[in-house]
């Protein structure tokens, strides 16, 4: 079972957690490119011996790294979440700050 960890936040702070979260997100995106794009090795030349190096080297990186591009994508997936989640308590503080103004204007009689 995942653990499920609570943070307290303040109202103010969220806009600048959430752009936190997104430049971290951006980052991992390019990390996550390099890595895509540096999974296969290709021969450096057109005959056997290229071939051969090529096939092995792929072969014995293909382990290492399959699991960092994992890694990298179940990190990414928490990032996501983390932007998600804060979006929707953006949400929250706002809905409750509207609650708030509206019992305010009501309590004291006034207009909005």
């Amino acid at each position: 079972m995942p653990e499920h960890h609570l943070l307290s936040v303040e109202p103010g702070a969220v806009p600048e957690l959430r752009r936190a979260f997104l430049s971290a997100l951006t980052a991992l995106d390019r990390q996550i490119e390099l890595v895509r794009a540096e999974i296969r090795t290709t021969p450096w030349a057109a005959d056997p011996v290229s071939a051969d190096a090529a096939r092995a080297v792929n072969a014995l990186s293909a382990e290492v790294d399959g699991a960092a591009l994992e890694a990298l994508l179940a990190y990414r997936e928490q990032l996501d979440a983390a932007v998600e989640n804060l979006d929707k308590t953006a949400e929250q503080y706002q809905g409750l700050e509207e609650d708030n103004r509206a019992r305010v204007t009501h309590n004291t009689g006034g207009g909005a």
